[in-house]
């Protein structure tokens, strides 16, 4: 089974997406998963892919759970905990 990652969809310009990239970057270190940045600049793509239209956002595995805002801590923690909870 793939490691489970947590994704933070970014442009260079985005006055929130700082706070976005250290509050996951905090939260994932106390977990076994892997922190991914993705500059919709250079990967807009994957943004496609994940319906991303505005940012910061985020996403736990597959699943957006945060658009165009920087989430709360413990919101993002209760979805990465249900996210592995689900992946045995």
């Amino acid at each position: 089974m793939a490691k489970l990652s947590v994704k933070v969809f970014t442009l260079p310009n985005c006055p929130s997406c700082p706070a976005a990239k250290e509050l996951v970057k905090e939260v994932v270190k106390d977990y076994d998963i892997e922190y991914e940045e993705i500059d919709l600049e250079k990967d807009m793509i994957t943004g496609l892919q994940y319906g991303i239209a505005s940012t910061p956002s985020v996403a736990v595995g597959e699943d957006v759970v945060s658009r165009g805002e920087v989430p709360r801590k413990e919101d993002l923690i209760a979805q990465i905990e249900k996210k592995m909870r689900a992946n045995g």
